[in-house]
């Protein structure tokens, strides 16, 4: 593969990791076999590049080839509490596809407006959603009790969602 094709590769599939990773996320619910499918994508995407169709979106030949991997890893566990069949997990991949531009926007919108907080509002965020600490957990760090972090995460939720959707707005996207 030469530089070229490394360069398109690499912003086609940093464009489309956030639509890729969330499909994959919502089906997998063990974490970190999550982020092993998602490499497992990467790297079968990064192989077969020359086959990829440009006139198709990449996001859509990303979830395909995501799919494939759910459905091996879900036949090599044959345990998994969630299972979808072939059919199903197909309309899923295609719906998914067909929103995955408004939610990679949402995305972009998100994490500006998360840019545009006070320090410890991110903060909390961070411990709250990253770190995935308790209301009571994140007081104890920082000071405070259980019920003012939940209103004060309430607030900030608010805050998030008042500016993703002007963001969207005035960016021309879907509020």
């Amino acid at each position: 593969m030469n530089q070229n094709d490394q360069e398109r590769f690499t912003q086609l599939w940093t464009a489309c990791l956030p639509s890729v990773a969330a499909y994959v996320h919502s089906l997998v619910r063990d974490r970190a076999l999550a982020e092993d499918l998602l490499q497992e994508t990467a790297l079968l995407l990064l192989r077969r590049f020359a086959e990829y169709d440009s006139i198709r979106p990449f996001v859509a030949w990303a979830l395909g080839v995501a799919r494939f991997k759910v459905m091996g890893s879900q036949r090599d566990a044959g345990r998994s509490l969630l299972v979808f069949d072939d059919d199903a997990l197909e309309n899923f991949t295609e719906t998914w596809a067909e929103q995955a531009d408004e939610a990679s926007e949402r995305g972009q919108a998100l994490e500006s407006c998360i840019d545009k907080l006070a320090d410890h509002a991110r903060r909390i965020l961070r411990l709250r959603y990253f770190e995935d600490l308790s209301a009571e957990r994140i007081a104890a760090k920082l000071g405070g009790n259980g019920g003012t972090i939940r209103v004060t995460l309430q607030r900030i939720r608010a805050q998030l969602r008042e500016c993703v959707e002007q963001q969207l707005r005035r960016d021309g996207g879907i509020a």
